[in-house]
């Protein structure tokens, strides 16, 4: 799953071709305040689950990259099932496996026992898949409340560049 948004900065043209270090050098910091942003509103959106704040809260990771000479801010996360807990699981699908849920019951149940751990984990599975679950959208949810604050903030780069300079 991708969200993303591209801006045609035209005011920029002419600056970049008379000035591009200093064009490309205030792009990134903006997209990097824009990423940081990003990062913290996901993450505190993402449901706490095994591990804490070193689950896939703690896996959420924003960069900016340089893709052949356009610079790209990315917010994601390297786990599997981010897209899962991100979009939820529609009832009727194949259940997770149970492995996947032993240390989450383990974790957050807190059952100890090894079998009963698998009872519990089993169940859990056999009901997602009939079920579902709802997503906690936690990406989607971040990028619609700081859209129009991103909006703003990529309008800025040409008086950032401006100004820099002008001094």
């Amino acid at each position: 799953m991708e969200l993303s948004v591209v801006y045609n900065l035209t005011e920029l043209r002419a600056l970049a071709a008379q000035f591009p270090d200093v064009v490309r050098e205030e792009t990134e910091t903006v997209l990097k305040i824009v990423v940081a942003r990003l990062e913290k509103d996901v993450e505190e959106g993402t449901p706490a689950g095994v591990g804490g704040v070193s689950g896939l809260r703690g896996s959420i990771h924003g960069q900016v990259v340089n893709y052949g000479g356009s610079l790209a801010g990315i917010v994601g996360t390297p786990l599997a099932h981010g897209e899962v807990i991100e979009l939820g699981r529609r009832p009727g699908k194949r259940r997770p496996p149970v492995e996947a849920l032993i240390p989450w019951v383990r974790s957050i149940i807190g059952i100890t026992d090894e079998k009963e751990q698998r009872g519990v984990a089993f169940a859990i599975a056999r009901k997602i898949g009939a079920e579902g679950f709802k997503g906690a959208h936690m990406f989607g949810k971040a990028w619609g409340k700081d859209l129009p604050w991103v909006q703003a903030m990529l309008y800025t780069i040409g008086a950032r560049v401006a100004k820099r300079l002008s001094t």
